[in-house]
């Protein structure tokens, strides 16, 4: 019986050290990659895209993102109001 545990022990162990062996070496090869990609796009930047002149003025007659247009107030007010009636409705027939 003890040499029965003891072969289970030692094939847990073998199992256990092949496992962490998998996990070390998967996680070596993923910090290898990472540092080649950085290596990789340090060497090889990107070139930034070129800005058109014409897109600062474009942009420039917009309403700046802080501001809320009345259409997008009205939008918003009429879903909630559809979501509330939807969800009335639902709790009446529960």
């Amino acid at each position: 019986m003890n040499s029965e545990i003891a072969g289970q022990l030692n094939e847990a162990g073998t199992l256990m050290l092949v496992g962490m062996g998998f996990v070390f070496a998967f996680l070596a090869l993923l910090i290898g990659g990472i540092k080649l990609i950085e290596v990789t796009c340090r060497r090889f930047p990107g070139a930034p895209e070129p800005v058109a002149a014409g897109s600062a003025r474009k942009s420039a007659g917009r309403h700046s993102s802080q501001e809320v247009t009345p259409q997008t107030i009205a939008a918003i007010s009429g879903a909630i109001h559809q979501h509330r009636q939807a969800k009335t409705k639902q709790q009446e027939n529960a």
